[in-house]
């Protein structure tokens, strides 16, 4: 199983999302993922056996969270940059605080041999996957006439272990583990990803 661990969105920053969707769609090839899908990745573990799901969970379980999270979600651009794009995001600031749970979570899971991260934490939500080839000039546009490209924070109230299964249509997410965090602050309102193809929305 392929698994990461990710911060789920609110419904105000799903809603901003679809109508992002909704407004650049026409303007290029791109695989779009569904906003319910779309998250922050804290780490991408990658492939793991079924039978060590227990360890994992444990060792996440000791995560030390930070007393309270606020991530604003702002600004688009492209991996790994507009000329060659292939992947179309938006970004998620990187407050200490977020470094923080990001950089526990990378901790716990070195001593059950899942290797650290090499390269600075940098959040982000994938909104797309570009088509090799396609022409992309209509969506730069799009991106210029846009009102705003401010898309609401998350002040969640727990980080979540997902499996990430391939199929022909895209990626399909499920819940493996939720790790509430311990003072109870912030809020996801209740958000349960769909379980669709992240891919081909």
């Amino acid at each position: 199983m392929r698994l990461f661990a990710a911060l789920e969105l609110n419904t105000k920053v799903i809603t901003n999302l679809t109508e992002l969707v909704r407004r650049l769609r026409p303007c290029g090839a791109i695989h779009w993922i569904h906003p319910q899908n779309m998250h922050v990745t804290l780490k991408y573990i990658g492939n793991w056996e079924v039978h060590r799901v227990d360890t994992l969970v444990r060792a996440l379980q000791s995560v030390n969270v930070p007393p309270a999270l606020n991530v604003p979600l702002a600004g688009l651009d492209f991996f790994p940059n507009a000329r060659h794009p292939k992947v179309f995001w938006a970004g998620a600031e990187n407050t200490p605080a977020l470094r923080q749970l990001a950089s526990g979570v990378d901790s716990e899971l070195q001593a059950l041999g899942i290797a650290p991260e090499v390269r600075p934490y940098f959040p982000h939500l994938t909104l797309g996957r570009v088509v090799e080839g396609a022409p992309l000039d209509e969506l730069y546009r799009g991106v210029e006439d846009l009102p705003s490209r401010e898309f609401g924070a998350i002040s969640p109230d727990r980080f979540v272990l997902f499996e990430s299964t391939l199929t022909d249509g895209g990626s399909i997410y499920r819940k493996v583990a939720e790790f509430p965090f311990p003072n109870g602050t912030g809020t996801t309102d209740d958000i349960e990803p769909a379980r669709v193809a992240a891919a081909r929305w």
